[in-house]
This record gives C-alpha cells, structure tokens and sequence, in this order.
C-alpha cells in the first residue's frame, strides 16, 4: 500500500502553504490524491519530494540540487514507485525470504497497478540495488554530476592505484579506498561502483589510461601522434620497406598444418611489391632471398627501411649487432663505415621504430592481402580467437579439409597471383592519383643496376667478423679451412664468412675490412671416436701438414739468423732504448720514512761478517769460537792495508790449527 501524509505534511515537505497543498489537490497537480473523511490523502508517488528521505548510501554523495529539476523529479518517482513496489510484494509473500514464484506474481500485480512495463520495473529496482539514486538518473544529454560524486582525496587515492601498469580493475581500486575509507575513518564520499566505472571513464582521458597502465608501446601505437610523409617527396624505385607477417590461415606442410610466413619487400612510394617469400619460418636467408628477387628485377634501392626483428637487424644487413646499434641514439645508420650487405650495395638503411606500424607502411599491404586473398580461405583462423570460426578446430581434423587443403607450394602460388594482380591495380593512397603500383614505378627517372654475378655474390648469408683459428673458420657450427695454405696466412686475422645456404660444403672467407677473397675454405673432415683412419688419407693429412710447416718456415729463413749472436743484438737493443735518470732538482726536501728496520742494520752487517770468518777458519760447525777482537767500523777501505787480526787463545788448550789458503 502506498504511503499517503496529509496536507499539513505535504505542505511541510513541498515547502508550501496548506491552502497551496489543497489547490493542487483540486487541480490534479497531485496525482492519486483522495478525500478521505473530509480530508485529503495525498500518496507519496503524487510528488518527488514527498518521498522518504533517502540515506547518503543511496545518493552516493551527490547533491539533489545539483541535478536539474526534470531528471531529478523523474528519478524521485522512480524512487517512490521502487520502494512502493518491494513493500508491496513483501507483505505478498509475508515473509522476508522472497519465494521466487510469489514475489514475481506480486511485482507484476504490481506493475500493472501502476502502469509500468514488468521488465523495466525490474530494471528499476536492480539500478536502485546496485547504485541508489544515481542508477535512477537518466544520463542522457552528457550532464555531469561527477563533481559532486566523490570526495578528491578519495578520487586521488583511486587514481593512484589505477594508473599503474599492475592494471587493477575498476572494482579493486573501488574495494580499496572503501576499505581505507572504513579504516581509516575519512569520512569520504565514494559512489556506487557502476558510478566509478562510468566516472573513471569519463574524467581520465584515454591517452593517459593507455600510457599509464599499457606503457610507452602502446600509447605511441594507438594514441601517439605522428608525422605523415609526403610521398612526393620520395622517388619511386629509391626506398624499399621490409618486413615479415604470419598468415592468419592453415596450409599443409610435410603432412602438418602450420600457419606460413612471408618476407616482403615493399617500394615506399609506388606501393609496388617488388620481392616476396613464403616459408614456414622467416629468418636471414629468406629476407636475403626476397631482396634478391627484387633487386634482380628492379634494380637495387638507394635506401631500405627495416624492421627491428632479430633476422632483420642480424649482421648480414647492419654488419652491427643489435646491441652495438642500440647504444646510437639515432635510428639512421652510416652504413659507409659499417660492414654489411647494404654498406656493399651503397644502400642507406634505416630501422622502423618498434611497434610503431605508421613507420612500416608495408603493414598497411599485408592488412589488404588477408583481407582481400586469405579471408577466402577454408582454413582462415582469424587474427584472435574472437574472430576464429567456431568450427575450424573440428574442420582441420577431417579427411576432407586434408584432402583439400592448400599445400605451402600452392599457397605461394596464389599469393603471387595476387601480387601480380595488386601491383596492377588502381591505388587510392596518398600521391598515386589513381595510378596502379607498377604505372607508378615504371615512371622513374633512373634505375640502379649491378655488375653481372655481383648480386649472387652479395646474397649470401654472412657471418660477423671471427678470428682464424688453428683448424680455419667456424660457421654454424662446422670448420672450414683446416689445411687450406692461404688461410693459415689468415691465422690470428678477423676475417668475414660468406656461404650459400644451399651448399654448405665451402665457405667464401674475405678480409674483413676490405672484402678482399683470402681464400675458398672446404668443410673439415671428421673421424668418429674409435674408428681407424684410412691410410690414404692419413697419408694425405701428413703432407698437407708438412706442407703448412713448410710454408709458415718460409717466413722467417734459417740462412738470415745462423750467424747472428742474437742475445748480445737484443742486450745492444734494449740498452739502446734505456731512459737515463734524471738529475735531482735542487731544492727538493727529504722525507725520512721510518720503518721496523731502523737500527738493525749495523747487527745484519756483523752477522754477515762473523759467517764469513768461520767459513774461512773451517769452524762452521763450532759452537764457541774464540773472542775476535774485530774492530767492524774501521775496516780498511779499498786500497789501505787491512788491519790485522789476533786470536787470544791463552786459558785454552793449545792444538795444532791448520789453515788452508788455497782452494785446490
């Protein structure tokens, strides 16, 4: 039953006279009211403001005089029905354990009582529910009633918690500052949690959501302003864009399903895709592959733009490893000075910034050749799992998608009709006027061109520079070189290795500051452990070894040192190149340094010097000897005569002594 006041009430709480209250209930102003017993019940739906207070839970903070008053009173009515509606159906099923098939009987009583749709009265209660008062607003027409939603401290204490690459939700950073707010006994005023959500939303902007919870990455890749390039700045044929795109499709290879790659390169300004590879895994010999098959075609470019993947940016293009590079804060190399492919050619190369796709327009074209080619495809997987086709797990299982499927041969076939047909078809990009890729390129003012054999040369997969060993060159795992006579010339040198991965039989060893052929090293023949070695070619090891002695014997002729006293030449050097001592400066003051010797060294002297007499006596082994009388401070210096010597034997018992004064 709905709660009904009196005039004296209503005219309390609508803030007017009783006679006002009673004109209104006349004129209708008042819906539902009713004389009663000569006086008039006015029902609490007939007014928003003849509701019951609504507690600070319910309103969330916000100020009734904030909203304006159309939404305000639309929303207190919603109040007053919702109210309304629970104690009505309450006292329907008499017990507070809302019997499910009770309470809804009761709410749609109800809601046909009060002319409101069931499911929007149920809407109605659950907003109520879940964010009072505030769910009952209606937000259309953008006004903002955040302002007065949340107390500051509170709204900073949750920004702090948000804004952090930890990517807490919502709702945790809300259970948090509700828990410090309980705690800690701030008296903050925190909205409902559909409020938050809506207000996080709207007050913190999406360039700082990204950069703060997704990083620098993303926020340059999704949010981050960048500078377009004027295509007609750019010479067609003159820079070539590369990069490497995992299919988003299924093609069978050596009886597997796998996803396949290609390697593509891209001219900058016509848009014409000038070489291509498709392989089941990218690295540096597809790359070295699909720039052959451009450069063989159109020519090389004066310039590339690559990406930073660890095949790309591998020392068989920059000549630098990725962490050398890195130390240089430009992203533009001087390949002039640095070893690599592209430094060979005179090719400038430059690397796209990471995650940045505005930087690597070929993105761009593998976007259009899924859209366009691989979407038609039975096998298509889709870029995430919500765009996956429900069915496709269960489809690559059958015999029929097997039999059907396109092997990776068939594939590449496909993707190079449809190159062909894309480098012929009419652009809409920036600066092509409508013209088709190859119309653009073809229009070049000049085209690059190589000396015959050149490119084969260049194509090959290279290695950094290494040093010559013992048994030659080192490449992907295997010696090269062990007996070869030009390379033990090489040995201790750094030297760079070049090979066709097609034939590793032999490698191409060159300088590796000049380029220069050192030599064609063969793959070193190993023995298995235990095994005896044919006789013929143990035979033909021994004379290629005597053969590398005898040449490195040729450096140094035994003929040039055999009559050469070579210690007294050495001494003569040595001596020839000794620094002589400085005169002391005058004026320069000593510093005596005092040290646990001091004192002792008159008493070393007279030890030395009683050692040497009993040796000369043959007395060594004595234990007494007779008292000498041996002035040690007044020994004669050179050229004087030594004073003399007197043994005091008296009180002893006389023996014969006999000196020996020659050593024979």
């Amino acid at each position: 039953m709905t709660e009904c006041f009196t005039v004296q009430q209503a005219a309390e709480r609508l803030g007017v006279s009783q006679t006002r209250v009673r004109q209104k209930c006349k004129a209708g102003e008042l819906p539902g009211a009713f004389r009663e017993s000569a006086q008039w019940q006015i029902p609490s739906t007939a007014h928003p403001l003849l509701v019951a207070d609504i507690s600070n839970e319910k309103l969330g903070g916000l100020e009734l005089a904030a909203v304006p008053a159309p939404k305000r009173d639309a929303a207190l009515r919603k109040v007053g029905i919702v109210r309304e509606c629970e104690k009505f159906c309450s006292r329907a099923v008499r017990d507070d354990t809302k019997n499910d098939t009770k309470w809804t009987v009761a709410l749609k009583g109800f809601a046909a009582i009060k002319g409101v749709p069931v499911r929007t009265l149920q809407r109605w209660m659950s907003d109520w529910r879940r964010d009072g008062f505030i769910g009952l607003l209606d937000g259309r027409g953008g006004i903002e009633y955040g302002e007065t939603t949340i107390s500051p401290d509170a709204w900073e204490e949750f920004k702090g918690m948000y804004l952090t690459e930890q990517r807490l939700s919502v709702k945790l950073c809300w259970l948090n500052i509700r828990y410090i707010n309980k705690s800690q006994n701030k008296n903050w005023t925190i909205p409902p949690l559909r409020t938050m959500q809506r207000y996080a939303e709207k007050k913190i902007p999406l360039p700082m959501r990204v950069l703060k919870r997704e990083g620098r990455a993303a926020y340059d890749a999704r949010c981050a302003p960048y500078i377009e390039t004027d295509m007609d700045s750019i010479k067609p044929g003159a820079v070539w864009i590369g990069d490497h795109h995992q299919f988003d499709c299924w093609v069978r290879y050596r009886n597997k399903w796998i996803r396949p790659w290609i390697t593509a390169w891209e001219d900058m300004r016509s848009r014409n895709v000038v070489g291509w590879m498709i392989t089941p895994q990218p690295n540096s010999s597809t790359i070295l592959a699909a720039f052959k098959r451009g450069a063989e075609k159109y020519g090389p470019p004066d310039a590339v733009k690559i990406d930073n993947g660890k095949d790309y940016d591998s020392e068989a293009f920059t000549g630098t490893t990725k962490a050398r590079r890195r130390i240089t804060k430009s992203l533009q190399l001087d390949e002039e000075t640095t070893a690599g492919l592209y430094a060979l050619l005179n090719i400038t190369v430059s690397f796209a910034i990471p995650y940045h796709p505005q930087s690597k327009a070929i993105e761009r074209w593998f976007d259009t050749l899924e859209g366009q080619f691989v979407k038609t495809m039975p096998t298509y997987c889709g870029k995430d799992t919500a765009r996956r086709p429900e069915d496709l797990k269960d489809y690559l299982l059958t015999e029929k998608a097997v039999a059907e499927a396109m092997s990776i041969e068939d594939f590449a076939e496909g993707v190079g009709q449809y190159v062909e047909i894309y480098n012929h078809t009419a652009h809409s990009g920036r600066g092509m006027d409508g013209r088709c890729p190859a119309d653009v390129l073809a229009g070049r003012e000049s085209r690059r061109v190589l000396a015959d054999g050149v490119l084969d040369l260049l194509c090959r997969v290279w290695s950094g520079a290494q040093t010559v060993g013992k048994n030659g060159v080192k490449v992907a795992g295997l010696w090269y070189g062990q007996f070869d006579t030009a390379l033990m010339a090489y040995q201790g040198k750094d030297v760079r290795v070049a090979y066709d991965p097609d034939d590793i039989s032999r490698v191409y060893v060159y300088d590796a500051n000049t380029y220069k052929l050192v030599a064609v090293a063969e793959q070193m023949q190993m023995i298995a452990y235990g095994a005896g070695a044919d006789d013929t070619a143990r035979r033909e090891a021994t004379a290629a070894k005597t053969r590398a002695r005898k040449i490195v014997k040729q450096f140094a002729p035994a003929s040039k040192t055999a009559n050469t006293d070579l210690t007294s030449l050495t001494l003569a050097a040595m001596a020839d190149r000794m620094q002589q001592p400085a005169e002391s400066r005058p004026g320069q003051r000593l510093r005596p340094v005092g040290t646990a010797m001091d004192g002792q060294v008159r008493e070393h002297q007279r030890q030395v010097n009683m050692k040497t007499v009993r040796r000369a006596a043959g007395a060594e082994g004595l234990t007494q000897v007779p008292q000498l009388n041996i002035d040690y401070g007044g020994m004669a210096a050179e050229g004087e005569q030594a004073p003399s010597l007197h043994l005091d034997f008296s009180g002893k018992e006389r023996t014969m002594t006999r000196l020996r004064l020659c050593d024979d």
